[in-house]
């Protein structure tokens, strides 16, 4: 956590509220609160599994298999953070991107697969539909992962109010166009207004209590350094939808993601 209040510390000293709106520039400043958003999940990740880990050594008598499971879950969220700011270093430091064959299904179960606890916490029924036979497509998958990653956390803080509806969140998959990928999240949340929607993707612009508003100017910087393109629109009932689409290759497996199997599995 000493990274996030170093991070915030040099913003102020950058005097962030002089960036301009929908700067695509990748300022410094931008690349240190980026950093400070990104590992943030994964941080806190290293800090549950090892604190499970304790208990698990602390328990009479000790349950070894538990504890090793928790520090293997550390020892992949601190390669996963390692991975989040080599790929951002090289995003901010415009080096060439990586490029891979990568099947979105896979990367939207993952992070589902990381979001389960969160998921459960916030009280949200998540529906997937991934469509068969999805074209892969080419870049950095773990950049594409914080996209996808960020977009769902967004979804899931978007309804953390709602009370008087169902809390639904839905991930889609889908060929767009000719030669493109679309993924679809869709959440039922507070929505966005007009002068928001404006400003959605500016950097530093946020409506969040205690954010810094990183998540989606960077997404778009990774979505846009693809050859895509991302982008919102509010529902016709409550809530927003966000959207991109890039270009595709090969064809992937599709199908849904049972979130009720993994979340009983976690709960066991």
């Amino acid at each position: 956590m000493v990274l996030r209040k170093d991070a915030y510390a040099y913003l102020s000293s950058m005097q962030i509220a002089d960036v301009p709106a929908r700067d695509t520039r990748l300022t410094p400043a931008l690349a240190a609160a980026s950093i400070a958003h990104e590992v943030s999940q994964p941080l806190t990740g290293i800090l549950t599994n090892a604190q499970m880990c304790v208990w698990m050594l602390d328990a009479d008598p000790p349950n070894i298999e538990a504890a090793r499971k928790a520090a293997r879950g550390a020892l992949q969220d601190g390669a996963r953070a390692s991975d989040v700011i080599a790929r951002l270093r090289a995003l901010f430091g415009r080096q060439e991107l990586l490029r891979q064959s990568v099947d979105l299904n896979e990367v939207i179960r993952e992070v589902i697969e990381q979001s389960l606890v969160e998921l459960q916490t916030a009280a949200v029924t998540l529906h997937s539909d991934l469509t068969d036979d999805l074209p892969r497509v080419t870049g950095d998958r773990v950049q594409l992962e914080r996209v996808v990653s960020n977009l769902v956390r967004n979804a899931i803080e978007a309804m953390l109010g709602i009370d008087h509806r169902a809390r639904l969140l839905r991930v889609r998959t889908e060929r767009y166009g000719a030669d493109r990928v679309r993924v679809t999240v869709r959440d039922a949340g507070v929505g966005i207004d007009r002068e928001g929607m404006h400003k959605l993707f500016d950097a530093f612009y946020t409506t969040k209590r205690g954010g810094i508003g990183i998540g989606l100017a960077v997404s778009r910087c990774i979505v846009e350094r693809h050859r895509g393109h991302l982008w919102a629109e509010s529902n016709d009932g409550p809530g927003a939808t966000f959207f991109f689409s890039i270009p595709c290759g090969r064809p992937c497996n599709g199908g849904s993601y049972d979130v009720e199997r993994q979340t009983s599995r976690l709960r066991s």
